[in-house]
């Protein structure tokens, strides 16, 4: 049978700890769930957690009190890991053709 120790030594997000011990107790002792079907679910929802920037990884004791192990992981999607800035928006925008220069007082840009 899985303990709270082994489940929480898994999770990525190391919050909280007392909190997730209380929800622990919560939804294996008080409502009954299976520490083994939490623990399944962690591991099936762990590389999901763990490619998420860490900041959107929930609380452990969130995840537990919302029957997260319960979910079925999102797709793999491919994704661009190269980070957008202004200056690549801004020149999209500029060279785009929903740019109207002369709309702002302003030149158009290659368009005479």
């Amino acid at each position: 049978m899985t303990t709270f120790e082994e489940w929480y030594s898994l999770y990525p997000r190391k919050k909280a700890r007392g909190d997730a011990k209380k929800a622990w107790d919560q939804m294996t002792v008080k409502q009954g769930n299976s520490p083994d079907d939490i623990m399944a679910g962690l591991r099936r929802n762990l590389s999901e957690l763990t490619r998420r920037d860490p900041q959107f990884v929930p609380y452990p004791a969130t995840w537990l009190r919302s029957e997260s192990w319960a979910d079925e992981p999102d797709p793999i999607t491919q994704r661009n890991t190269g980070r957008r800035t202004i200056s690549d928006a801004a020149r999209d925008f500029l060279t785009s053709n929903d740019y109207r220069g002369d709309a702002f007082g302003l030149p158009s840009i290659g368009r005479h």
